[in-house]
């Protein structure tokens, strides 16, 4: 049951006029918000009921999710009331049990009950019907089906009661007991038989029934004429106990009962106002801090490392900024306002850096596996010792440990087969190699298919097509130009792989083929797609170097 109802039902319950010297007592004992069993409805809809029975001329005995001791002095009030009642009305609601000898209703202490134990932490129902029993065709009993399967050893769900001589005891669901309470057995003169006996009612009767008896008398009838208002202004004393308590949630408590009550707007108005507050002072906490552009791109940077993308890494906090701080915290369990506080930001600041530290120790294992599996290869390849084999290491292996080795000694071979080709076919190789396009080296293979240079054309050619109309490598090159269009981010770059043990060549913010390579090694060692640009994700867990 939510805190904000049960303080609620608990209020009305005070609030509720109190009648001094009443002829007609009624008790009322509820169990919803149990320690461990499920918990019920029940005391916004007990607080109702007692208003309508006062309004009735009851005086109203109640306990609302007390203890066991607590349910058994209030038991025993209703009693000592009953010694000079003329009429009796008892409902009772919760988690019932029976034993072959007593049915029982648990208080909210109950666990795990069997026959043995029980009676420590319930209500004899037994105990209830011989105190009514003392008010023959004048006493109403209602029990409230929980609905729920309450086992035990040696115990039974549900309550079996016989009901006294001259009680009338009904059983059901509790909103159908409150209508039937409201709409026969408090209405004066009511024709008790037909009333509860209506088929459309899913009700259980038994005991004393009468179509000529009803429970209160009409007035005039020799009886004192109570004042009904079988329709109590509860909407009043909610609302009144709803701007004491004055909270988000109150009002939200008020609006869930009353959507379209006549203290809705205020209600909505109240929210507004305390909501519009908070905002205010999250956001004069954060600016309290004073955090300058680094330190926003510091926060972003963590933010992304932790899953929730801040929509960029430029220190400025826009709506993908905010709405990135507000799911973190809501994820970690803070009031989710999208403004930090110096406490929030020491906690987010610790757990990135685990995170970096996790995912550098992740890109650590991974490099070395990585590089386990190259220098496997290159010495399965002959260590550089034939064409073929180069060929086929750095096929695999484009960045890899040797990478630079088999390319010299290609260059050397080439070279040797230079100085070997004819003055034409070493010219129309140096034009090809000159235009570097597919068209240039399919021209120079069909010329010389057999020629000293065909593999190396082929090798080439091979590596030319590959890449066209790569959609994923024109995306990541046109992300890089976003992410680190100018020279100062690329000096950043440079830096950041050179710290992480990744040679990026002379650093001078030019992107040249060893960086491009030094970017495809990080992204490898990073589970990053590796484009050789430097993407949004790219840029993230380089900036997490440290």
């Amino acid at each position: 049951m939510r805190p904000v109802f049960k303080a609620l039902a608990l209020a009305v319950f005070c609030l509720a006029p109190r009648i001094a010297a009443a002829e007609d007592v009624a008790l009322i004992v509820v169990g919803d918000d149990y320690r461990d069993l499920p918990d019920l409805p029940g005391a916004p809809e007990a607080a109702d009921m007692a208003q309508s029975l006062e309004s009735a001329g009851f005086r109203v005995i109640s306990s609302l999710d007390q203890s066991a001791s607590g349910a058994w002095s209030t038991v025993a009030r209703f009693r000592d009331a009953v010694a000079d009642a003329e009429r009796v009305f008892v409902l009772l609601s919760g988690h019932m049990v029976s034993t072959p000898r007593e049915a029982w209703l648990l208080t909210r202490e109950a666990t795990e009950p069997d026959d043995l134990s029980v009676g420590s932490a319930a209500v004899p129902l037994g105990a209830i019907l011989d105190i009514v029993a003392e008010r023959p065709g004048q006493a109403v009993v209602m029990l409230a089906r929980s609905g729920k399967r309450i086992e035990g050893t040696g115990l039974v769900p549900g309550a079996d009661v016989t009901a006294p001589q001259g009680v009338t005891v009904v059983s059901g669901p509790l909103n159908q007991l409150l209508r039937a309470a409201r709409e026969v057995v408090l209405v004066p003169g009511a024709d008790m038989a037909s009333g509860l006996g209506d088929s459309r009612r899913d009700l259980a009767v038994s005991g004393f029934l009468s179509d000529a008896v009803p429970f209160l008398p009409v007035p005039g009838d020799g009886a004192a004429a109570p004042q009904v208002r079988l329709e109590p202004d509860m909407e009043a004393a909610w609302w009144q106990v709803i701007e004491q308590i004055g909270t988000v949630e109150a009002f939200e408590a008020y609006l869930d009962r009353y959507p379209s009550g006549r203290f809705s707007s205020a209600a909505r108005g109240e929210i507004r106002r305390i909501e519009g507050s908070a905002d205010d002072r999250a956001r004069a906490v954060e600016a309290a801090m004073g955090l300058d552009r680094n330190a926003r791109r510091d926060i972003q940077r963590d933010l992304s490392l932790l899953g929730y993308d801040p929509r960029g890494i430029d220190g400025i906090f826009g709506p993908g900024s905010r709405a990135a701080i507000t799911a973190w915290q809501s994820a970690e369990g803070y009031p989710a306002t999208g403004y930090l506080t110096a406490d929030q930001l020491r906690a987010l600041r610790d757990v990135a850096a685990v995170r970096a530290a996790e995912l550098e120790a992740e890109a650590a294992r991974r490099q070395a596996e990585e590089e386990r599996r190259d220098t496997n290869y290159w010495r399965e390849t002959g260590r550089g010792s034939s064409e073929a084999g180069l060929r086929a290491y750095l096929s695999r292996y484009p960045d890899g440990l040797f990478a630079g080795v088999a390319e010299s000694r290609l260059a050397e071979i080439e070279a040797d087969k230079r100085a070997a080709a004819r003055a034409e076919e070493r010219q129309a190789w140096d034009a090809a190699r000159a235009a570097d396009t597919p068209a240039a080296y399919r021209d120079y293979l069909a010329r010389y298919p057999q020629g000293a240079f065909g593999e190396e054309a082929r090798a080439r050619l091979d590596e030319l097509t590959r890449d066209d109309g790569d959609a994923e490598a024109e995306a990541a090159k046109a992300e890089e130009a976003r992410v680190a269009g100018n020279g100062i981010i690329r000096l950043l770059v440079e830096n950041r792989l050179n710290a992480a043990g990744f040679d990026p060549g002379r650093i001078d913010g030019i992107f040249d083929k060893d960086t491009r390579r030094a970017i495809r090694r990080f992204q490898r060692a990073n589970d990053i797609a590796v484009t050789g640009f430097v993407t949004q994700e790219t840029m993230v867990r380089l900036l997490a170097v440290r």
